[in-house]
């Protein structure tokens, strides 16, 4: 996904509520922001990032967890490759990308455009600078 106006894109999550199991925070999400329902497979990769946001000038610290999804029924699919959808007076810009052209786009975290070809048997712990 991306953000209107914005460069760069990354995958569809949240923040988890207080005594939300992650994976029911990705399910919630999910809905929210797609109206869609998924299963959640199984846990992929625990991502730390550390960077630095230009717009305020300010360090962060990030933990993200990542998990294979499987839709509960295809009529997310119908919508087409590209569409949009207004979350809170925010328009964010959903798009289905191949492997191939996810390798030409400004993904975050950067590490999904390598890793996402093979999906770890285990969970993997990867850390960003």
């Amino acid at each position: 996904m991306q953000d209107k106006g914005q460069p760069h894109y990354y995958v569809p999550g949240g923040r988890i509520k207080m005594n939300e199991k992650s994976e029911d925070a990705l399910q919630r999400e999910i809905k929210e922001k797609l109206g869609i329902e998924v299963n959640v497979n199984r846990m992929l990769w625990v991502n730390e990032n550390f960077f630095k946001e230009d717009t305020v000038q300010e360090q962060f610290h990030e933990v993200c967890f990542f998990y294979l999804l499987e839709l509960k029924d295809e009529e997310v699919l119908k919508r087409g490759s590209e569409f949009e959808v207004n979350e809170n007076e925010k328009i964010h810009m959903y798009y289905w990308k191949s492997l191939d052209e996810i390798n030409h786009i400004n993904l975050y975290p950067q590490f999904l455009k390598e890793k996402m070809i093979e999906l770890p048997q285990h969970i993997k712990h990867i850390v960003e600078t």
